[in-house]
């Protein structure tokens, strides 16, 4: 029987992802720990989480959908591996992809939050081809 962390991380994945499309700052906010940093393919900087919440002012999420989730868990820490595809503008510029996710999520007082995200972009052709 899987244990039911498992499922609660896959539904704040997906929350987590719904609530940027919708920018439900009070959800991110919730979602995302006090040392959360995103290490990103899309950037030359790590982000920490007040510069992850002031890019909803210029990144607008349209659509996000998981193709592939996996979670790995390590007592109150859990490792979530995932492919997504995301449709999203900066202005007036598209910021559409398909992207390789590593979540790292901790369980503090029975509540989880992630502290770090790693996104990168798939290569045009794996050496898994």
């Amino acid at each position: 029987m899987a244990d039911d962390s498992t499922q609660t991380l896959i539904d704040l994945q997906y929350a987590w992802m719904d609530a940027w499309v919708r920018d439900d700052r009070v959800t991110l906010e919730a979602i995302l720990a006090p040392e959360f940093t995103l290490a990103s393919a899309r950037t030359n900087r790590l982000i920490d989480r007040a510069g992850w919440l002031a890019l909803l002012d210029t990144v607008k999420g349209e659509t996000f959908t998981y193709d592939e989730i996996r979670v790995d868990l390590f007592g109150d820490a859990a490792v979530v591996h995932s492919r997504s595809t995301q449709s999203a503008r900066v202005g007036d510029q598209r910021w559409d992809g398909a992207f390789v996710l590593t979540d790292v999520w901790i369980r503090r007082d029975r509540q989880w939050q992630v502290v770090a995200r790693h996104s990168s972009t798939p290569p045009d052709r794996a050496f898994t081809d």
